[in-house]
C-alpha cells in the first residue's frame, strides 16, 4: 500500500507541476504568436521571439522547468519521513525553499532566449511567488499519503471503522 501512496503523490507532483509550468509557457506561446502577428503586419521589430528557436526554448524550457519542480516536491513528499510530511507548516517550508531554489532554472531560460534585464528580473521577482504557490499547494500534492484531514492514519484509526 506504501508504494501505491508514494506513486499517487509522485503523480499529483507531476501533475502540478505540468500546470504550474504551463503558465510561463502559455505565456510565452501567446507572446510569440502576437510577436509574429506583428511582424507579418508591420514588418520585422528586432524582437528575440521572432527567431522560433529562441521562441522555442523560452516555451519548452519552461514547460521542463515546471514538470522539473513537480517531480522533485513528488519524490520529497513521497519518500520524506511521514513526521515531516503530515507536519503542515514544516511541508510548506521544504515545498516553499524547493520550488523556490529549483525556478532559478526559469531564469537559466529566460537568460537562453536573450530576453533582456526586464525579462530577467521579472522572473527573479516571480522565483519566490513559485515557492509560495508551491507550499500553499503541499497538502494536495501529499494528500494521498497523509490522507484528507492533514494526519497521517495511525493504529487507532484501524479499529474506528
Amino acid at each position: 500500500m506504501g508504494k501505491r501512496k508514494s506513486r499517487a503523490v509522485l503523480r499529483r507532483g507531476l501533475m502540478f507541476g505540468l500546470r504550474a509550468g504551463a503558465i510561463p509557457s502559455g505565456a510565452g506561446a501567446v507572446l510569440w504568436v502576437m510577436v509574429m502577428a506583428t511582424r507579418l503586419i508591420a514588418g520585422p521589430g528586432g524582437s528575440t521571439l521572432e527567431d522560433p528557436s529562441l521562441a522555442a526554448v523560452a516555451v519548452l524550457g519552461s514547460l521542463a522547468v515546471g514538470v522539473l519542480i513537480g517531480a522533485v516536491i513528488g519524490v520529497v513528499l513521497a519518500y520524506a519521513p511521514l513526521r515531516l510530511v503530515s507536519n503542515g507548516p514544516l511541508r510548506a517550508l521544504v515545498c516553499f525553499v524547493l520550488a523556490g531554489t529549483m525556478a532559478f532554472g526559469e531564469v537559466v531560460v529566460m537568460a537562453e532566449t536573450d530576453g533582456g534585464p526586464a525579462t530577467l528580473l521579472a522572473t527573479l521577482l516571480a522565483m519566490p511567488v513559485v515557492g509560495a504557490v508551491t507550499a500553499a499547494r503541499s497538502h494536495d500534492i501529499a494528500a494521498a499519503r497523509i490522507g484528507p484531514a492533514g494526519r497521517h492514519p495511525g493504529p487507532a484509526d484501524a479499529y474506528r471503522k
